[in-house]
């Protein structure tokens, strides 16, 4: 039956499908949500005629970049693909294949959803720099007045900025000239599940451990300070989570995206935790793991324990805190084809190459006289 539709009709039809699976759903997560709100805006689209099918769009895309040609993705208001050299060489993906590509990322690390952290994308392959604006408010209130006498002005809360830059991330992957030109659907998704996993991982891995200096991003340990260490080696007991929990304060704990991250191995140990009566510590609802009433991600790039380190890394346990004071910058996807390269030409192969800008920061206007975010260690 599918050979006598169109492309943009199959497309359609595996679009229903999966919002017909999500609908059938017992718990619909943000994720969820955010998917659902994507299909039906394309079904809608596709229903109208106002857009081609993103399969096209990709195939054109390709097809353009194996001819020598690099396009950037239909510019809004436009019904045709224009075609223009980026700075860096490459051509910017179009836009369904990098939301694609950002969804994915999300799935593999926590810091990189935008439902965890405040994840700012770019409508370009740039970065330009971006200030984030804010005050310290961990002393600001409002003062009582009384009517008809002359107050002296308020001292107002100090203004504080941090400002996020684009450091270039590449991942290159080899194909076969003959791959290109025969079996073109099939090697574009194994391509954006190639980009997806490598920009998740190199990217995923500063936003934890980078150092925020000119040359890197600020992962999220060296924006936080590490406030406790596990009192035993090898165990969680209630009263680790306890002290973790109440060294940030209660309008932090309160926020929308205040959670927990943690390593697969830290995970593990929260797992086997229980209270004096033997109930677990970790609650489990509806496929959602909460940890006194807050969710918990595992990161995979927090650092694991190393007993030959002697004192363990600082995070090496968890971060906790508000996530949505740590924001990650990101831009779109370019890629760059090249075939007379040493080493590939003579083997009848194409080198494609990914670049991706990003940048992130903790940014907490108060200096870390109430942090929203911190970290903790494990036993040594």
């Amino acid at each position: 039956m599918s050979k006598y539709l169109t492309p943009a009709q199959q497309e359609y039809r595996l679009l229903a499908n999966e919002a017909d699976e999500i609908s059938k759903r017992s718990d619909i997560s943000k994720r969820d949500e955010s998917r659902m709100s994507f299909l039906l805006a394309k079904m809608k689209a596709l229903q109208s005629g106002n857009v081609a099918s993103s399969s096209d769009e990709t195939r054109d895309f390709f097809r353009a970049l194996l001819k020598g040609r690099e396009t950037r993705q239909m510019q809004e208001g436009q019904q045709t693909i224009t075609y223009s050299a980026q700075a860096e060489g490459g051509a910017l993906v179009p836009q369904e294949f990098y939301d694609n590509l950002v969804m994915g990322m999300a799935q593999y690390d926590p810091l990189l959803d935008k439902n965890i952290v405040t994840l700012i994308e770019s409508g370009s392959g740039a970065l330009p720099p971006f200030t984030l604006p804010g005050w310290d408010l961990s002393t600001f209130s409002a003062v009582m007045v009384g009517e008809g006498v002359k107050q002296n002005p308020q001292t107002p809360p100090a203004v504080s900025g941090a400002i996020l830059n684009g450091y270039k991330f590449m991942a290159s992957l080899p194909v076969s000239i003959e791959l290109e030109e025969d079996a073109f659907q099939s090697w574009q998704s194994l391509m954006q599940t190639a980009y997806t996993i490598g920009m998740a991982r190199g990217i995923g891995k500063q936003l934890v451990v980078g150092s925020g200096s000119p040359n890197a991003p600020q992962g999220v340990l060296a924006g936080t300070s590490s406030v406790y260490t596990l009192a035993s080696n090898g165990v969680v007991v209630l009263n680790d989570i306890e002290n973790i929990y109440f060294k940030v304060d209660r309008v932090h704990r309160a926020a929308p995206k205040c959670a927990w991250l943690m390593n697969d191995a830290a995970y593990q140990m929260v797992r086997k935790a229980v209270d004096a009566v033997g109930n677990p510590l970790l609650k489990v609802h509806k496929d959602k793991e909460t940890l006194m009433g807050k969710p918990v991600y595992v990161s995979p790039s927090l650092p694991n324990y190393n007993a030959s380190l002697g004192a363990q890394l600082p995070g090496s346990f968890c971060v906790f805190g508000d996530l949505e004071h740590y924001f990650v910058r990101v831009s779109k996807l370019a890629i760059r084809r090249q075939w007379q390269l040493p080493g590939y030409v003579e083997n009848g192969m194409a080198l494609y190459t990914g670049i991706m800008r990003a940048d992130a920061k903790v940014f907490d206007p108060t200096g870390g006289s109430n942090a929203p975010i911190v970290s903790a260690t494990l036993h040594e």
